[in-house]
């Protein structure tokens, strides 16, 4: 997939179709680039007033379930470096089929205020973490969560795990280095559906720990640790817009990557963009590019005895994408991507095999009020499937 060039001229066109189904209104659709052509991921599709939404897929691909209550408030589709469409949704359910384009959005790189590597984009970055406390919840509240990971070899799809995931976090975004921020946050699994069937204790395993590590406005080891910020290269790459508001978009790199700085253990190189509104310095979108020298299974931050793997890595990356919203008065979490590719080659007769990961996290309730206290995470997963469940729960659509 092409990348998207943000200072171009774009438009998006939505196509879709609708289906009123019981007491729920089913959307289904794609977002393409209308410029280009290719998909785009990550787009925001959401009740506005509510966290009813979806996100699209890899191919741009989405379905939504709305319940019919809903159906005289405004659906929302964004995503950074885009425009906002609106639309109500009673008027969406009178047709079978839902073609929109959204306006073109120009940024001519003259008219952007390139500053290169001057203090200030260190300034900016240090005014976003000053303004956590300002812009994201700091009291305790439950996240309702789709979860979907999926382990590959090769083209062979190994397990395919989706589940509903209950989130409880004592502090709010009170930030915190990860081992504070683990005992902090407990969860439970709600629902399950996979592929397969738990055997072992391994089997019942999830990524969901290392898709938490993510959430960079909550978890300290990453660009926002302002005790380690002058160890990055940080350059203004342009500005954008997101639900009509401006957006610094700060790429950066920091050469003499660690653990403490990034999370991950064996880091090698560590890159990514900031996307901060500029009204009120809230992070909305960080990407991030990282290469590893290797992984362990128990998760990035942990050490592995080499010695006793059986592969050995010729190639570790991975990407990761982190998306917040505004809800009411402060933003939360919205979606998270995390990208894993392995490449590994056996000590004992040289095979080579390619491995990749791919786990994706959707933010779809938020409990502020009354939350359910969770002290602990459920490691281990063993639901059995609940099909009624599933007919009327907002998932990420597998990839075509």
């Amino acid at each position: 997939m092409q990348k998207i060039k943000i200072l171009s001229v774009v438009c998006l066109v939505f196509l879709g179709s609708v289906i009123v189904a019981q007491d729920m209104i089913v959307i289904t659709g794609k977002v393409t680039d209308k410029k280009t052509g290719e998909p785009i991921p990550f787009v925001n599709i959401g009740v506005i007033g509510t966290y009813t939404g979806a996100a699209t897929n890899m191919d741009g691909l989405y379905d939504l379930k709305i319940p019919s209550k809903y159906k005289e408030k405004e659906l929302e589709i964004s995503a950074v470096g885009y425009s906002t469409v609106k639309e109500k949704v009673a008027d969406i359910a009178k047709s079978k089929t839902y073609n929109v384009e959204l306006n073109p959005m120009a940024f001519e790189v003259g008219e952007v205020e390139i500053l290169g590597e001057s203090r200030l984009q260190y300034t900016r970055v240090k005014k976003a973490v000053e303004n956590i406390s300002k812009n994201y919840l700091q009291t305790p509240f439950n996240y309702d969560m789709y979860y979907r990971g999926e382990l590959k070899s090769g083209d062979n799809v190994l397990r395919l795990r989706e589940a509903a995931v209950r989130l409880y976090d004592n502090k709010g975004y009170e930030r915190g280095d990860a081992y504070q921020v683990f005992k902090e946050r407990g969860y439970d699994f709600l629902e399950v559906r996979k592929n397969f069937e738990n055997e072992t204790l391994a089997d019942g395993g999830t990524y969901l720990d290392e898709l938490l590590e993510m959430d960079i406005v909550r978890v300290r080891g990453n660009v926002l640790n302002v005790n380690e910020i002058d160890d990055y290269k940080l350059t203004l790459e342009g500005e954008t817009e997101y639900q009509g508001d401006k957006i610094w978009i700060i790429a950066y790199e920091n050469p003499n990557a660690t653990l403490a700085s990034t999370g991950d253990y064996y880091v090698r190189t560590y890159k990514g963009k900031l996307y901060i509104k500029q009204k009120d310095y809230a992070v909305v979108k960080n990407t991030m590019e990282v290469t590893a020298s290797n992984y362990s299974p128990q998760g990035r931050s942990f050490y592995v005895e080499e010695a006793r793997q059986n592969y050995e890595p010729q190639s570790i990356s991975y990407k990761v994408t982190t998306t917040y919203k505004q809800h009411m008065d402060y933003y939360y979490l919205s979606y998270i991507s995390y990208e894993r590719n392995h490449d590994w080659k056996s000590k004992k007769t040289g095979e080579k095999k390619k491995e990749s990961i791919l786990a994706e996290l959707l933010v779809t309730k938020i409990d502020t009020f009354s939350p359910q206290v969770i002290e602990r995470r459920a490691y281990y997963e063993n639901k059995p499937y609940n099909e009624e469940f599933w007919k009327s729960y907002n998932i990420i659509k597998d990839r075509e």
